[in-house]
């Protein structure tokens, strides 16, 4: 992967981003003609970059073709190899959208959330799939406007596949219940 020779204290490296991460501060100071502190610097953009590319989140989100309620969408969040689903994209009383946590009933009648996310990122989190949400549900207006005869919405996928159970249904030989007795005369 890496070849080294040592010239003068300096490491040649095949690959320049190996080098930065795995190097010695002070080689890598010498070898670049940068101040420690310059080195430093490198190396802990360089993490934080990796880092944020290990970290890249992936948002889906289902709006709902009508709401119920508050409720007008869910989403998944992929992050670090780490999915979080059914969170639930909910309107509050001042008109506003915000991320309901996943949950689950609690002993007293009401719900517990399953996922917390800190309250120093969670306004950002908010702001990242509610963005997601607009974006969807105009992605979703548009195709409409395209193509209005194009039905897309759950009732109509629920009559499609209703339909095509149907159709499979009526293809299969009726099934004998325990009462039937084949008898031969």
């Amino acid at each position: 992967m890496a070849t080294k020779t040592n010239t003068d204290a300096a490491l040649e490296f095949t690959d320049q981003a190996e080098f930065l991460m795995t190097a010695p501060i002070a080689n890598v100071a010498s070898h670049l003609g940068i101040s420690v502190d310059e080195a430093v610097n490198m190396r802990v953009n360089a993490v934080k970059q990796a880092e944020r590319a290990r970290l890249e989140k992936d948002i889906r989100v289902f709006p709902l073709d009508t709401p119920q309620g508050n409720l007008h969408g869910f989403a998944s969040v992929t992050q670090g190899g780490i999915t979080t689903k059914d969170l639930k994209i909910v309107l509050n009383k001042d008109g506003e959208f915000f991320v309901g946590m996943p949950s689950r009933p609690d002993k007293k009648g009401g719900y517990r959330n399953t996922v917390y996310i800190d309250k120093d990122i969670l306004e950002d989190f908010n702001t990242e799939v509610i963005g997601k949400y607009h974006e969807a549900v105009e992605r979703k207006a548009q195709e409409r406007a395209a193509d209005p005869e194009k039905k897309t919405g759950m009732k109509d996928q629920y009559a499609k596949a209703a339909k095509q159970a149907a159709e499979h249904n009526a293809k299969k030989p009726p099934a004998k219940s325990k009462n039937d007795v084949d008898i031969d005369i």
